[in-house]
């Protein structure tokens, strides 16, 4: 029998036993190792244009930063995302895996070589600065504003003219904030009553002070806005939103000073859709305005709920709170009693706010209650907390304040159930609005701004006489504010106290000559106290300013000569 060699196959197995993985494995490279996970992960901010404020576009880029990096990675700071992993899954959520952390530690252990320049994949290109291409309207803010080198952070609203002369449909938002690292976040708002451009009017400057948006809107139920590193969404026809002739974009920007004055001008870019859309969704706003957290407090919380009187599919949520946050979670509790997460954070970051779109629409039946529940940290141990030593923080609009606020954008699962959704919610909305304002004017009696929009949730909610009270304290701190006048004057017409409607309305005039609603609503009032001729050539100056206007003021006429 032949005899079989067998020391071949002892040597092998004794180098394979006696060698070590890392040994065999080659030695960790940027070409090969890191570069694909800094394109992927780190590139679309840390880029020309991008939000963050430095680039890592190559070797030396990164090995500039490689401990930082590594430190940002292994925490999880980076890259940002904020939501607890499974509860609630949502489009884009950012994160590198184990391996990848560990990859980017041992580049750094091994000497942070750059390796084979045949290694290197393709730098990502972008066609344009705009992440979603070229728009179809490039909206910038008419004229550039300068933040103040030092001092509080500032919310500030911008008017911005959307230039269009028919009814187009929008599907996607973006935002260049053009000078990202004073931005915070940005917050977009349509409004079509021209209300935002005629406080714009009442100074110099450009644009207004406040988190308040007046009159402005939501975008038929979608939330635009912004935040560092937010990803836009290219959106769809189906579910577009209607943008008429004479309307302006109200830009919000939260701005913080960096220690030098700092010029912005930011640019919305607008795509638009084929036509009109199929479906349109709603927003949905669950918070609480009465909170008053006392100095020292470690974990104050609030819950708001509210019971969905229709089936929908949720599409986005967006949780909102200051620097006190500690936690933000919002759930569902189903008919049947079985719990459905949206979203929970756990840590909660003011600087690391956004909205998150569901991969899948979240199915919630009628019944369903909402339920948000947020806590606060206003402790010394809270390293976020703004004051020093810790003070009692109340509701208000400033960072310094608090808020908690849960916005949901929801999509009837019946088209017909829209109406029935929106005046179900705005009853809860409104009187959480009227809460809210309360607080603010016990913290600053002399805010005539606020005031006046109190006044006008009061008439809202058809309290009149409350809201007559707020026009006067209004007019009382403020009396050049002629929006308030005419408002006032066109609620007293309608509670038929036309002599008193009349008289604000002249005063309104005198104080600016110009203004096309106050001319509009005296000559309305004059006719309805049978003073026509008197009347006349008030219409005829709205006629004048605006012709379109002509048709409607003939309509008017008519049902008052009934």
């Amino acid at each position: 029998m032949k005899k079989i060699a067998v020391r071949p196959f002892l040597t092998l197995i004794a180098v394979c036993f006696g060698c070590n993985a890392d040994e065999r494995r080659e030695q960790t490279t940027f070409n090969r190792d890191i570069a694909p996970i800094v394109f992927e992960h780190c590139a679309a901010c840390h880029r020309p244009e991008g939000s963050a404020p430095f680039n890592l576009l190559d070797y030396a880029d990164v090995i500039a930063r490689a401990e930082q990096i590594a430190f940002v990675t292994q925490s999880r700071y980076m890259p940002p995302w904020k939501p607890k992993r499974g509860y609630g899954h949502f489009v884009g959520e950012r994160g590198l895996t184990d391996e990848q952390i560990k990859t980017i530690q041992r580049w750094i252990d091994e000497g942070e070589q750059e390796g084979a320049a045949a290694d290197l994949p393709p730098r990502p290109q972008w066609e344009s600065d705009w992440e979603l291409g070229p728009p179809d309207l490039v909206a910038p803010m008419p004229v550039a504003y300068t933040l103040n080198a030092d001092g509080p952070d500032v919310f500030r609203n911008f008017v911005i003219p959307l230039p269009v002369d028919e009814t187009r449909y929008i599907k996607a938002v973006e935002f260049k904030p053009e000078n990202a690292r004073i931005v915070h976040h940005a917050t977009m708002m349509v409004d079509r009553s021209g209300a935002a451009r005629r406080k714009d009017e009442l100074d110099d400057e450009p644009g207004f002070e406040g988190m308040s948006f007046g009159e402005a809107q939501d975008a038929d139920g979608h939330f635009l806005g912004w935040t560092q590193g937010k990803t836009p969404y290219a959106g769809s026809d189906s579910l577009a939103w209607r943008l008429e002739p004479d309307t302006d974009l109200l830009l919000q920007l939260h701005m913080l000073p960096t220690g030098k004055a700092e010029a912005i001008q930011s640019r919305v870019g607008l795509f638009f859709a084929d036509g009109p859309p199929k479906r349109r969704p709603a927003m949905l706003r669950l918070g609480r305005k009465d909170i008053d957290i006392p100095a020292g407090a470690s974990d104050y919380r609030i819950r708001d709920t509210y019971k969905l009187p229709v089936d929908v599919e949720v599409l986005t949520i967006y949780p909102h709170a200051h620097y006190l946050g500690a936690e933000t979670k919002a759930y569902a509790e189903l008919p049947d009693g079985r719990e459905q997460g949206l979203i929970w954070i756990e840590d909660w970051d003011f600087n690391w706010q956004d909205d998150y779109r569901f991969q899948e629409p979240v199915f919630l039946p009628a019944g369903t209650t909402l339920v948000m529940e947020y806590s606060y940290d206003n402790s010394a141990k809270n390293a976020r907390n703004p004051h020093d030593p810790p003070l009692r923080v109340r509701y208000g609009l400033h960072s310094a304040d608090e808020m908690g606020d849960l916005t949901l954008q929801v999509l009837p699962r019946r088209a017909a159930d829209l109406p029935q959704l929106k005046r179900d919610f705005y009853r809860k909305w409104m009187l959480q609005e009227i809460d809210g304002y309360k607080m603010l004017i016990a913290a600053d009696p002399a805010d005539w701004d606020t005031h006046h929009t109190l006044a006008m949730f009061y008439l809202g909610s058809n309290q009149p006489a409350l809201a007559f009270t707020e026009f006067e304290l209004a007019l009382e701190h403020n009396p050049d504010y002629v929006e308030a006048r005419v408002n006032y004057g066109i609620a007293l017409a309608q509670d038929k106290k036309l002599e008193r409607a009349v008289n604000h309305l002249k005063e309104a005039l005198r104080r600016q000559p110009g203004f096309v609603q106050a001319h509009f609503n005296l000559g309305i009032a004059l006719h309805m106290l049978g003073r026509s001729e008197e009347a006349q050539p008030h219409l005829d100056e709205v006629i004048r300013q605006r012709p379109a206007m002509a048709e409607g003021i003939e309509r008017r006429l008519q049902q008052l000569r009934r």
